[in-house]
């Protein structure tokens, strides 16, 4: 806030509460020390502040030493024309006696109230920032935001330091003179800002600009002090400051003539002056939160893929029958002891696929998913077994070919049918007994996700999985989604929020960004080994080798022991599991030969009764190229869903310490 006339009134010190997603940081945070050389304050932590004694140096004797301050404060400020002051603070600051640090922060104030407004302030840019050390103190720079001050922490975190050091600190803060109204324009700076935490010894200060200052003015003590201090106006004003304990502060006023300046129009933005980016701790908590937050970031990964590799290996693994060759069962009331393994059982060539196993539950049971390819080699299935039959449709140089699905009469004494293959049938022909395939197009999803759903509690219901391999997979899928993307978050609003926590840090960069790339990694652990916990029963085990036993014999047939008279029919209930295993072009070529070798005997092969296409001409091999097709095509007709157009469904006074612009605090990390 400021004074009417442009002149800035006293800042009041805020300390902002600890924000913090761990409840272990918080409860760290809250267990800092709060003696007075750890307690947080605003720029800085407070040192142990000797007592005032009454005497003739503006009303107090120099403050005793304490353990940790500044010797010297030696700050110059040169007022430049357009509005703008360039600082240079010559610091030694006492390192605590034993203890080896890393180096100094300066905690230099860039907002200021104005005209008791609470939706404006004042803005100082801070630019130009530069250090050195006269003694060879590392000088390595970190700015960063923190509310309404901007913190340069100078160091290096691979280096420390301990006893005295110098540094000299440059920087540059715009639209800091003010045009007061009256022919003058002034420089109003807080050489120590009230919230600096640690006492300063030996401070003087320098003001200079385009002109002379016309008159000087040096104000001492807490915030809202008038305590004077000695100040010469001149070339160059000076002023002679008593030295400080903690929390109190020290302001200087320079008067130079207006027309020595040009444009002084503040830079005045919208919100509030001592608006926080950052909670404040102590030097000793912020490296005490930084380690947990490095330790935490680092440690999220490792023990996510423990932790998964573990239940991956007790819980994600397959059971098998100990004792039984792979594929069989034990016989009822045989007890037989269950193993898990996770090494794939081994099969023999079985020439049938399993007893009541549909081809849709055999892609199920070998992958562990309901997928699309299921779903329609299911259709085709159906069709074997008469449920439907299944016209191809030309659709010429212009257009894609189409299928004509017709719903039949089952044959008498055909198996019933399990639910899901229920819900695909009524869902197919919801409109009628004929339906073509591409009608499906962008209303179908529904009903295949329903069939999808039908058919993982199917393969439960029959004992080969103990919970649907679907929700066992998204649910940690789902757990890793929601890791990786608070880690995401983190990255996005994380750095303003807990930034300030780990200023004082020891880390070469933001324990934040460990932390938060430690979930992400992590997230993605999970996400990644999730995937792998759906397990086979040992019930779904033997399924599993009799399903890989039968790949193998439709990987391997010969011609030669196929009969003529059975070539069909043998075809037709085995070209579904070969579409699911994706060997029906090799399942097409072998009756392709049959037919062949009947044809040269004077006995022709009949076509699929249920398939109606080029059989003449094209042969088993047509028949089983239309359904790799139709399958293709299938899918991409089944999961489509309509598009969006993009459009709207409507159309639519007097000085006093700290009542400056700018100025300073600083301690050590």
């Amino acid at each position: 806030m400021t004074a009417a006339g442009g002149r800035p009134s006293p800042a009041h010190r805020r300390v902002a509460p600890v924000a913090l997603v761990l409840l272990v940081l918080v409860s760290l945070a809250l267990a800092a020390p709060s003696t007075a050389a750890a307690a947080p304050v605003a720029g800085g932590a407070v040192g142990t502040a000797a007592p005032d004694a009454v005497g003739a140096w503006g009303g107090r004797t120099p403050a005793l030493a304490a353990q940790e301050q500044a010797d010297v404060l030696h700050t110059s400020i040169e007022a430049q024309e357009d509005g703008s002051v360039l600082v240079t603070e010559d610091v030694t600051w006492r390192f605590p006696a034993g203890e080896e640090r890393h180096g100094i922060y300066r905690s230099v104030r860039v907002r200021a109230g104005y005209r008791d407004s609470d939706t404006q302030y004042r803005y100082y840019e801070l630019s130009g920032v530069e250090v050195s050390s006269p003694t060879g103190a590392p000088t390595d720079l970190v700015v960063q935001d923190f509310g309404a001050f901007r913190k340069i922490r100078i160091g290096s975190p691979s280096e420390t330091v301990s006893g005295t050091a110098r540094y000299v600190v440059r920087y540059r803060l715009a639209h800091l003179v003010n045009d007061i109204g009256d022919g003058t324009a002034e420089v109003y700076y807080d050489v120590v800002d009230p919230a600096n935490g640690f006492p300063q010894q030996d401070v003087r200060a320098t003001v200079s600009g385009p002109a002379e200052v016309t008159r000087a003015a040096c104000f001492t003590g807490p915030s809202g002090a008038t305590d004077p201090c000695p100040a010469t106006a001149g070339a160059e004003a000076t002023y002679r400051i008593p030295d400080l304990a903690a929390e109190e502060g020290a302001s200087v006023v320079a008067a130079f003539p207006r027309d020595a300046f040009g444009d002084l129009t503040p830079d005045l933005r919208e919100g509030s002056a001592s608006a926080d980016s950052g909670s404040r701790v102590s030097p000793a908590a912020s490296r005490v939160l930084g380690t947990l937050a490095v330790g935490t970031g680092v440690l999220l990964p490792l023990l996510a893929a423990a932790g998964m590799g573990l239940l991956v290996w007790t819980r994600g693994r397959d059971e098998q029958y100990a004792g039984l060759t792979p594929g069989l069962s034990p016989g009822r009331g045989d007890e037989v002891r269950v193993v898990t393994t996770g090494r794939a059982p081994t099969v023999a060539v079985q020439f049938t696929p399993p007893r009541g196993v549909q081809p849709g539950m055999v892609g199920t049971v070998l992958d562990e998913e309901a997928n699309v390819v299921d779903v329609s080699a299911t259709i085709v299935d159906l069709a074997v077994r008469g449920h439907l039959t299944l016209s191809r449709e030309d659709g010429g140089a212009f257009r894609g070919d189409d299928w004509l699905l017709t719903r039949t009469s089952p044959p008498a004494g055909a198996a019933a049918l399990a639910s899901y293959e229920q819900t695909l049938l009524d869902g197919i022909f919801v409109a009628g007994a004929a339906v073509r395939l591409s009608s499906l197009k962008n209303r179908f999803k529904p009903t295949l996700e329903l069939v999808q759903r039908e058919m993982y509690e199917e393969v439960v219901h029959r004992g080969w999985f103990r919970r649907s391999p679907e929700r066992q997979r998204a649910g940690w899928v789902g757990l890793g989604t929601v890791l990786a993307g608070l880690g995401v978050l983190g990255f996005v609003f994380g750095w303003g929020l807990f930034g300030g926590l780990f200023s004082d840090s020891v880390f070469p960069v933001d324990p934040s960004w460990v932390l938060f790339g430690g979930l992400v990694v992590g997230g993605l652990v999970v996400r990644s080994l999730g995937k792998r916990m759906a397990a086979r029963t040992a019930e779904g085990s033997a399924v599993l080798a009799q399903s890989r036993g039968f790949e193998r014999y439709l990987t391997t047939a010969e011609a030669n022991q196929i009969r003529w008279e059975e070539a069909q029919d043998v075809f037709s209930r085995y070209l579904p599991y070969a579409i699911v295993l994706g060997v029906a072009d090799r399942w097409a070529s072998v009756f392709e030969e049959v037919a062949t070798a009947a044809a040269a005997a004077g006995y022709v092969v009949p076509g699929p009764w249920w398939y109606s296409g080029p059989w003449d001409r094209a042969g088993f091999g047509g028949v089983a190229s239309s359904m790799d097709s139709f399958s293709t095509v299938a899918a991409g007709t089944f999961v489509s869903t309509p598009g969006s157009s993009g459009s709207s469904g409507f159309s639519s006074g007097g000085g006093f310490s700290g009542g400056g612009g700018g100025g300073s605090s600083g301690g050590s990390w």
